[in-house]
C-alpha cells in the first residue's frame, strides 16, 4: 500500500463515522420525524425522499465544472459536504418550522449525494485494483457500525420524549462538517486527464453512446433500481403510519428499519468486498438482486415482527454488497481518467429513478395493497437479473477481461 492509499484509507475510516450518522437521517429518522412530529403530507415526504436523488442528478454536471475550475477533487468534495452540514444546521436552528425542517435536511442530503463521483475517482486513483472492494467494504463496516449505534441511541431518545428530535438535528449538522474535514485531508491527487478535456456540462453522457457494455449495464441497473427504491421508500411508512394498521412505537420502527439492516451490512460488507474483487460483476449483481427481492417480499408479505426483522436482515445483507458494487463497478469498466464521468452518469440515472420512486410509491398505494405492491417490486428486481444474465452470455472477450477479475487486464 502506497502512502496515498494508506492516507486515503485512514481518512475514509474516520469519515465513515459521521457518514453513518447521516445514513440514519435518510434511512429512518428523517421520515420518522416527518410522520410523528410534523405529520407531513405525501408531497412533503416525497420531497425529502427525493433529495438524495436530486443531488445524484446534479452530479452529472459536477465533473465538467471541476475541470473548468481547475480545483482538486478532494477539496471540492469537502466543500460540498460542509455546505450540506450548513443546510442541516438551518433545520437545527429552527426545529419547530416544518418547511425549514424539510428544506434544510433535503438540501443537506442533496449536497452529500452530489459529490459521490468525485470520491469514486479518488478510490480509482488511490486504491489498488485487487484490494479496492476490500478496502471500501472495511470503511463500509465502520460506517454501518456508526449507523447502528446512532440508530439505537436516536431511537431511545425519541422513545423517551419525541421532542428530543432537536438533538438529532444538531448531530446531523455536526456530522456534515466533520465529514467535510476528513475529506479535505485526503491526498491532493492529480487527475490524469486527456489533452483538451471536454468541459461541456453534458459531456459525460457521450460514454453512454460510445461504450455499449456501459449502456447495457445502466439499463439493467435502472430496471432493478426502480423496484428496489420504490419498495425502500415505504419501509418506515408501512410500520409507522397508523392508517396502514400497524403503527409500531418509534423505537421499534427505528430498530427494525434502521438498525437491523445496518447490522446485516456490518456482518456481510467484508465478505461482499472479497466477492466483488474475485468474481465476475454480472454474477455478483445477479445474486444481489435475488437477495434484494427476497428481503422486500418477506418484509411486506410477512405480516409479523419476525418477518419484518427477517426481511430487513435479508435486504440489509443485499445492501452490503449493493453498496460495494454500486460505488465501485465503474472502476472495472471505465478508463482511468474517465471514472468520475462514468460515475456521474450512473449517479445521474440513479437520481432520476430516485426522484420518481417516492411519488410512484405513494401513487401505487392509492391503487393496490401492500402485498401487490411488494410482488410488483420483487418481479422488477428479478427481471433485471434475467436481463444481465442474458447479456453476459453475449459478452465479447474484451468485456470479459474488464469485468472478470480472473481474466481482466488493467485498462488505461
Amino acid at each position: 500500500m502506497t502512502e496515498a492509499t494508506t492516507r486515503t484509507f485512514r481518512n475514509e475510516l474516520w469519515r465513515s463515522l459521521p457518514s453513518g450518522v447521516i445514513d440514519t437521517l435518510s434511512a429512518t429518522f428523517g421520515m420518522l420525524i416527518a410522520v410523528r412530529v410534523f405529520h407531513l403530507g405525501d408531497v412533503a415526504k416525497s420531497v425529502f425522499l427525493s433529495a438524495t436523488s436530486g443531488g445524484m442528478v446534479t452530479s452529472l454536471f459536477v465533473v465538467p465544472l471541476l475541470l473548468r475550475a481547475k480545483s482538486t477533487i478532494a477539496r471540492t468534495a469537502a466543500k460540498v459536504q460542509m455546505l450540506g452540514g450548513a443546510c442541516m444546521a438551518v433545520s437545527a436552528l429552527f426545529p419547530g418550522d416544518a418547511l425549514l425542517y424539510i428544506g434544510g435536511l433535503s438540501l443537506g442530503l442533496f449536497c452529500f449525494s452530489m459529490q459521490i463521483p468525485l470520491l469514486t475517482q479518488i478510490y480509482r486513483i488511490n486504491y489498488p485494483e485487487n484490494m479496492r472492494g476490500k478496502l471500501y467494504s472495511i470503511t463500509g463496516i465502520t460506517r454501518a457500525t456508526a449507523a447502528v449505534g446512532f440508530g439505537f441511541l436516536g431511537g431511545k431518545l425519541l422513545g423517551w420524549d419525541l421532542n428530543n428530535y432537536t438533538w438529532l438535528l444538531w448531530a446531523f449538522a455536526a456530522s456534515g462538517f466533520i465529514s467535510g474535514f476528513w475529506t479535505h485531508g485526503l491526498p491532493a491527487t492529480t487527475w490524469d486527464q486527456p489533452e483538451n478535456p471536454n468541459t461541456n456540462l453534458w459531456s459525460a453522457l457521450r460514454w453512454v453512446r460510445e461504450d455499449h457494455d456501459f449502456r447495457m449495464l445502466l439499463i439493467s441497473w435502472m430496471i432493478m433500481g426502480i423496484g428496489n427504491l420504490v419498495a425502500a421508500c415505504l419501509f418506515v411508512e408501512y410500520l409507522a403510519n397508523p392508517r396502514h394498521g400497524i403503527n409500531l412505537p418509534s423505537f421499534e420502527v427505528a430498530w427494525i428499519t434502521g438498525v437491523v439492516p445496518v447490522l446485516a451490512r456490518i456482518i456481510f460488507s467484508y465478505p461482499w468486498g472479497i466477492v466483488y474483487d474475485r468474481f465476475h460483476l454480472f454474477t455478483v449483481r445477479t445474486v444481489l438482486n435475488v437477495f434484494f427481492a427476497a428481503g422486500i417480499l418477506c418484509f411486506y408479505l410477512g405480516h409479523s415482527h419476525a418477518w419484518w426483522v427477517f426481511g430487513m436482515a435479508l435486504w440489509g445483507m443485499a445492501n452490503a454488497g449493493g453498496n460495494v458494487t454500486w460505488a465501485l463497478w465503474v472502476t472495472k469498466l471505465a478508463p482511468k481518467h474517465a471514472v468520475a464521468e462514468y460515475m456521474s452518469v450512473h449517479t445521474f440515472l440513479t437520481g432520476m429513478r430516485g426522484l420518481v420512486a417516492p411519488s410512484l410509491a405513494f401513487a401505487m398505494l392509492q391503487m393496490m395493497s401492500f402485498d401487490t405492491f411488494a410482488i410488483l417490486c420483487g418481479l422488477s428486481i428479478l427481471a433485471a437479473s434475467g436481463f444481465i444474465t442474458v447479456r453476459r452470455r453475449s459478452s465479447d472477450p474484451e468485456t470479459a477481461k474488464r469485468l472478470d477479475p480472473r481474466g481482466r487486464a488493467e485498462r488505461l
